[in-house]
């Protein structure tokens, strides 16, 4: 009954653990220049950056946007310092808001009060995560950017040139010819 008992609480106990990826030994060809210092304030993770600055913990939906992410939550101020990242992965990814209990106030300036959603699809941003992998700062983990927010059939990932365009005079991504091999970081 014991051992029964100290199972299921291990079980129970792995449940808890938080499980991010380890892509640290692959490069995907690409490298996040970080030109300048950025802070992700207390209690927060990511940091958004919009039309070639960082904008805060916010931004505006229907322009391209990047944010990166680190690893841990914290109550003081987390400081990532310019550095050069290696990409280790890139994603595809998609992202559904559903707008649960909105109902519609106005739409091209007439009151509609009381307007129902219609119960067609969520809209979504697509775009892509770049995992990243600094050995001097292991805690910064990942570059998302995503496209506009729209209806799936008109959502579309961000290209390079928009990626490029938004992180601006922040940061750069750029390809590289010549790959690290596993190991060697």
């Amino acid at each position: 009954m014991k051992q029964w008992l100290l199972l299921l609480s291990l079980g129970l106990m792995g449940g808890c653990v938080s499980f991010l990826p380890d892509y640290s030994d692959r490069d995907a060809g690409y490298r996040l220049i970080l030109h300048q210092p950025i802070v992700i304030p207390p209690q927060r993770t990511r940091i958004f950056i919009q039309g070639g600055r960082i904008v805060g913990t916010g931004f505006d939906s229907y322009e391209v946007s990047c944010n990166i992410e680190v690893r841990k939550l914290k109550d003081e101020p987390q400081r990532i310092e310019p550095d050069t990242f290696v990409v280790n992965l890139v994603q595809d990814f998609f992202e559904e808001v559903a707008a649960i209990g909105w109902k519609a106030q106005t739409v091209a300036g007439l009151g509609l009060a009381g307007a129902d959603v219609d119960g067609s699809p969520s809209m979504i941003y697509r775009g892509y995560h770049f995992w990243l992998h600094s050995p001097t700062q292991p805690d910064v983990i990942r570059l998302t950017c995503r496209g506009v927010f729209a209806d799936p059939w008109e959502a579309y990932p961000p290209t390079y040139e928009e990626i490029e365009a938004t992180l601006g005079r922040v940061a750069s991504l750029k390809p590289v010819t010549e790959t690290i091999q596993p190991g060697r970081f």
